[in-house]
């Protein structure tokens, strides 16, 4: 079984593409705990209005398709003409890729799944507001 952190990452994720494509999340930090992920986005869309059982689902229902995760490196320059780099320093030239296959894309440097069966489940556990939106779930 694949560590804690390399699943919650990749729920994480999937967490995010479904924030991002229904709500227009932007990404502002993630921090990882040892059980579970906190996720910090701005939208103009108030999530806590919205079940938090609905992210739950649209994540397991992606987890559950058995994805494969390919992980691959690119130089900057073709990275850029396929994944958002505004969070990746200008003096990293060479880009790790996360691909969830058929799902998303994105640049990042943590440990991830080989397939997304190996998450497990998806449990949101609070949505809250401070200055932009708060999500933390855990995986079991």
């Amino acid at each position: 079984m694949p560590s804690m952190n390399a699943r919650l990452q990749t729920a994480e994720h999937i967490l995010f593409r479904i924030l991002m494509d229904r709500y227009g999340a932007k990404p502002r930090g993630v921090r990882y705990d040892q059980n579970k992920c906190s996720l910090d986005v701005i939208t103009g869309t108030d999530l806590r209005k919205i079940d938090p059982k609905e992210f739950e689902d649209a994540a397991n229902e992606i987890i559950s398709r058995n994805l494969e995760v390919k992980k691959y490196f690119l130089p900057r320059k073709e990275a850029e003409k396929v994944v958002d780099l505004s969070l990746v320093p200008e003096n990293i030239n060479k880009i790790r890729i996360v691909e969830i296959i058929g799902f998303d894309k994105e640049a990042c440097a943590g440990n991830h799944v080989d397939n997304t069966r190996e998450i497990g489940r998806m449990k949101i556990m609070n949505v809250e507001k401070k200055e932009k939106i708060l999500i933390e779930f855990t995986l079991f």
